[in-house]
């Protein structure tokens, strides 16, 4: 048995591929650097920026169909802003040349992971053309696309889970994990074996910071789910932030809520005044939103396209908070919107 799960091991590591291959290759060349740069600073004035006054209209979903708003989202369904997005990721994608497409592959491919949440979960609730219509739009290799189009999600959880080992042996046992715990220990573990393996690559370093956020913020809000339900298990924190992992399993220890509130500080600069989950996250991807302003002020940057492609995904995100919660109170679904 050991021979065998051995020839098993040596076969996928001989197939080894790269990261790059998990997405579309594209049939379009691009073009020069500089003229995507003037091409995103044209499209980025179009974005929201006062949400505040939109959360206080009486009707949001009316202000995508009026004439003020010039952005990229046109539909009022949630299934429809996601792959309004994707559709703009396939557009900044395709007008780049072969070189910035590889820096920005890891970006484009963290915003697939939701792509593949959402057909799996379609798959899992027998709903295999939503999993079809979401994948359209989709920047995911064939490979990748045929797989999460399986007849259910046990398999479509092992198709993929055979392509991504020939990327990185951490994303072995997804197929074991769903079998044990359904597709929530799928998601928990494929984005948590992507965050750490993405930063064994050679990124840019406006892309290797936006990573450190993303673990420190995931890493925060783990410390305050294992305090919230008393769970000690060192495998919830991920190395690669600023936060070691060993502190935060001291802060663990001390069953303190309050001991995020400086770890929020410390990671955003943002002052939370009470360990709220929804503050504690809004805070966390505020101070992502804040870092990357920075980085994109320079107009020759390669932050500029990063934080545009951000600022994109919040632009769905926070339309689809306001549509969903159009019965709430406009100061409660306001607190939550990320800018």
């Amino acid at each position: 048995m050991r021979t065998a799960a051995r020839t098993r091991m040596d076969a996928t590591a001989a197939r080894r591929v790269d990261l790059v291959s998990l997405l579309d290759p594209g049939t379009r060349t691009g073009y020069p650097r500089e003229y995507l740069l003037s091409r995103i600073r044209g499209r980025r004035s179009k974005l929201i920026r006062n949400w505040r006054a939109l959360a206080a209209e009486a009707s949001p979903a009316d202000h995508l169909a009026s004439p003020q708003y010039q952005g990229f989202v046109r539909e009022r369904t949630l299934d429809g802003m996601w792959r309004a997005l994707l559709r703009e990721h396939g557009w900044v994608r395709g007008q780049m040349d072969e070189a910035m497409r590889r820096v920005f592959a890891p970006y484009f491919l963290y915003a697939e992971l939701r792509t593949v949440f959402i057909a799996l979960r379609s798959l899992a609730g027998e709903n295999a053309q939503k999993a079809g219509e979401v994948l359209e739009a989709s920047l995911l290799a064939a490979d990748m696309q045929d797989a999460l189009r399986s007849g259910d999600a046990a398999s479509a959880v092992e198709g993929i889970e055979d392509i991504l080992a020939r990327v990185s042996p951490r994303f072995a046992g997804l197929a074991a994990r769903y079998a044990a715990g359904g597709l929530r220990g799928v998601e928990q573990q494929l984005t948590a074996a992507f965050l750490q393996h993405v930063l064994t690559m050679p990124l840019h370093p406006v892309l290797r910071r936006f990573f450190v956020r993303l673990i420190d913020a995931r890493n925060i809000l783990a410390l305050f789910k294992s305090l919230r339900f008393d769970e000690r298990d060192p495998a919830a924190f991920l190395e690669g932030g600023t936060i070691l992992p060993e502190r935060l399993l001291e802060l663990a220890e001390r069953d303190d809520p309050f001991a995020l509130l400086p770890l929020v500080r410390q990671a955003t600069g943002i002052t939370v005044t009470e360990p709220d989950p929804t503050r504690l996250e809004t805070a966390l991807y505020r101070g992502v939103t804040k870092d990357l302003r920075r980085e994109g002020r320079d107009p020759l940057g390669t932050g500029l396209i990063l934080e545009y492609l951000w600022r994109c995904s919040l632009e769905v995100t926070n339309l689809s908070l306001l549509i969903a919660g159009k019965d709430l109170a406009r100061e409660e679904i306001g607190a939550e919107l990320v800018y």
